[in-house]
């Protein structure tokens, strides 16, 4: 299933298809990340935050939450080719998407939300959530998180 979804992302970016929001997650499995998750957060408050919260969903709310995140995600990344990091409806769909963050799964500062974004464009395991969607994706989805940031400090 990953390899149709990597062969899908190849043609969406060469603009050869496209993909839907949920394409752009099929494949992923969080279960091999879930021990370096809780290596590297396990301790925090938002870690404890966010488990709290999500076990507190039931399964069709988690769907509908996932749903909902891969809805913000293609908007915040945008796929129209002439759309800019500081469009309204990309910065709308950024401020819905920190606001899902603080209602589902924990407290997001401005200053947090910016250093998820720069995770977004440091790891490629992040990168091509967002590389899928557009090509450039994720150094777009950064530089309008950031001026998003810049804008609610």
């Amino acid at each position: 299933m990953l390899i149709d979804t990597l062969d899908k992302t190849a043609a969406s970016v060469k603009r050869e298809g496209s993909m839907s929001d949920q394409d752009v997650f099929d494949g992923f499995n969080k279960s091999p990340y879930e021990d370096e998750v809780r290596e590297r957060w396990g301790d925090s408050p938002k870690f404890a935050e966010s488990q709290e919260k999500w076990s507190s969903y039931s399964e069709e709310q988690k769907e509908a939450i996932k749903a909902e995140g891969r809805r913000l995600t293609v908007r915040m990344v945008s796929e129209d080719p002439e759309a800019s990091p500081d469009d309204a409806d990309v910065q709308a769909a950024i401020g819905e998407y920190h606001a899902y963050l603080n209602q589902y799964f924990y407290t997001c500062e401005i200053s947090f939300l910016r250093g998820l974004a720069d995770s977004w464009v440091q790891d490629p395991r992040f990168a091509i959530n967002y590389e899928r969607i557009r090509e450039g994706g994720a150094a777009f989805v950064r530089e309008a998180v950031h001026l998003y940031c810049d804008r609610n400090e």
